[in-house]
């Protein structure tokens, strides 16, 4: 009997292996694998050694052990897309976790099939541009959701020894998450402290000491290895440059992502007194900051003080329970009721139908306590998701990079509450129980079928063509980008410097590369006027490279400024005069895609004796 088990079990992961590998085939060959924007391919840079042109693990964004890992294999193997290929394998591995534990699950064929049929319908018809298109704080989120749904639905034991081996794979996504991108870990650690109490609850008895052993080892063993990376981490850049460039990363990202700038004009007073011209305040308002040394971590947190300060004064940001932000807790609850009405409204509605199937096969059969304790889950469930959205709207942080993982991870939440042993906090069966146990003709599963086929080929056929549209934007967008890399390539003594703005998209399509296409880790003799790596000891190792000492006087020695055609650069000459400095800019030549379209005019900054 338990050689049949193995043989059944194998079978399951070899099918699921299978399944997995024959969809990211399907993804590769009908769409390209893309890096979603420039911040991806600026990892990406830093770690293969495009960036300064040798590998490294100070990435700035993911923590240093990750980074020197990857760096390491493009040490040993430069040609291949490690990064990309890494991001890849997280996001299909998690897909590939889920289908095991779908198919150990469910013990007839036909509800195994359904099972995978319903998760590939979920991944590819609401998230298909997320598998191809990757984002690594998205990556992060995919990570999370995976270790929630594989902790809410691993079978019961009351041996915490096997509680610890069963749970293994969820506590080693989370620190993989947590090394990825700290933050979107950190803002889906409710859902999982949710998960764990929810599962706790659940137990015939709360307070016994098997029970203090399973939940209490798991979480001082997800603390201590989230503990040791990030130490790691903090040793790896506790050097003084890179000290330095945190403070100044994280006083740009809280200026930039949460707290905005506030109008020269009707707060001169303030930026004379910190010492920040107009035209250096014009900078940061174009992002190319990093062409002036004098908007340091002093001036950026100056500005953000002063922020605060007007907030409290009820001047501009606002403050809620001690919270400044850019809108009113009344203005994201209005907000937050209008939330279907988004881009990601199908992914909503999704999760309304699991909310109500919950409902139907959970909440609506049970009685008593059994029923209290759903309602009670379900509504914290609710509590949770309403309090992060609800924070999102107040600070006006709302990418996709953000919204998708938390969409994802309650959808997750719902199904590993509906498909688990006690997600909902009692013992009863689970919803997979419930499936298993219907018995209908086999006319009745053929019509099922066909209707929940014709159904899923509604939604893929709508996400296909999205997906498709932006392929197509991204062509063209593509044309411009590999133009201005082409040239760079082939001007391979010269340096450029990219303004930030001319650098983002075209006609809303991001700038960035595929990942397994035309691979070329080779060094890239170009980089931005701003964004966050500007001004990290690795930007100035890029400009020791060439013999600069910053860009200032860079652009007026022998670099050259690479904007989009027809830009202005009033802004610059001005910049220039301010410090005393004359300076002419000419195009000296465009860049053109293989159509003859216009993509970057290159201009040199020549200096007035």
């Amino acid at each position: 009997m338990t050689d049949d088990r193995t043989v059944i079990k194998a079978a399951k992961v070899c099918g699921a292996f299978a399944f997995t590998v024959l969809l990211a085939l399907l993804f590769a060959v009908q769409f390209d694998f893309y890096y979603d924007l420039n911040d991806d391919t600026m990892i990406k840079d830093i770690l293969s050694g495009a960036y300064t042109g040798r590998p490294s693990g100070f990435c700035i964004q993911m923590l240093y052990p990750l980074g020197w890992c990857i760096a390491l294999l493009y040490k040993a193997i430069p040609t291949v897309a490690w990064y990309g290929l890494f991001l890849c394998l997280c996001q299909f591995g998690v897909f590939f976790l889920i289908a095991v534990r779908l198919l150990s699950r469910m013990r007839r064929l036909w509800s195994q099939i359904a099972a995978l049929v319903v998760e590939t319908v979920l991944v590819l018809g609401l998230f298909l541009r997320q598998f191809v298109v990757i984002q690594y704080s998205v990556t992060a989120g995919i990570c999370m959701a995976g270790a929630v749904f594989l902790f809410l639905t691993a079978p019961n034991t009351d041996k915490p020894s096997v509680f610890f081996r069963r749970n293994l794979l969820p506590l080693m996504l989370v620190v993989l998450s947590f090394m990825i991108r700290t933050e979107v870990c950190f803002m889906l650690l409710p859902f999982l402290l949710l998960a764990g109490m929810a599962k706790w609850c659940g137990e015939e008895r709360f307070f016994t000491v098997a029970n203090f052993r399973k939940y209490l080892t798991l979480i001082a063993a997800a603390v201590l290895c989230m503990a040791a990376v990030y130490s790691l981490d903090l040793l790896a850049y506790s050097g003084s440059e890179w000290s330095s460039f945190r403070s100044f990363f994280d006083a740009r990202t809280k200026l930039y992502d949460f707290y905005g700038l506030p109008e020269y004009e009707q707060h001169q007073d303030f930026y004379e007194s910190i010492g920040l011209s107009r035209e250096s305040y014009t900078l940061l308002e174009n992002y190319n900051f990093a062409l002036d040394e004098s908007i340091d971590t002093w001036r950026l947190e100056a500005i953000v003080s002063y922020q605060e300060q007007l907030a409290q004064e009820g001047i501009g940001l606002k403050e809620t329970f001690g919270l400044v932000s850019k809108k009113s807790f009344k203005e994201a609850l209005w907000q937050y009721k209008n939330q279907l009405q988004s881009r990601h409204s199908l992914v909503s509605m999704t999760i309304i139908v699991l909310y109500l199937l919950y409902v139907l096969l959970c909440v609506v059969p049970a009685r008593g306590k059994v029923r209290v304790n759903a309602v009670f889950w379900l509504l914290v469930l609710v509590f949770v998701r309403s309090v992060l959205w609800l924070y999102l709207y107040m600070v006006d942080r709302l990418p996709d990079r953000v919204t998708i993982p938390l969409l994802m991870m309650e959808l997750v939440v719902l199904l590993g509450f509906w498909l688990g042993e006690n997600g909902h906090a009692v013992r009863q069966p689970s919803a997979s129980v419930y499936i298993e146990a219907i018995s209908v003709s086999r006319a009745a599963k053929i019509i099922v079928t066909l209707l929940c086929a014709a159904g899923a080929a509604l939604v893929l056929l709508g996400s296909l063509r999205s997906v498709q549209a932006e392929y197509d934007r991204r062509a063209a967008a593509d044309a411009r980008w590999n133009a201005m890399m082409d040239y760079c390539r082939k001007n391979g003594n010269n340096y450029y410097v990219i303004d930030v703005y001319s650098a983002t998209s075209y006609q809303g399509a991001s700038y960035s590369e595929k990942i397994f296409t035309d691979v070329n880790n080779s060094y890239k003799n170009f980089d931005y006027c701003g964004g966050w790596a500007a001004k990290s000891p690795l930007a100035r190792q890029k400009l020791a490279r060439h013999h600069f000492r910053d860009l200032q006087n860079a652009l007026i020695g022998t670099a050259y400024f690479v904007v989009q055609p027809g830009k202005q650069l009033d802004w610059i000459v001005q910049y220039y005069q301010k410090r005393g400095i004359t300076v002419t800019p000419k195009c000296v030549n465009q860049i053109r895609t293989a159509a003859s379209e216009p993509a970057f005019d290159v201009y040199k900054l020549t200096r007035k004796k």
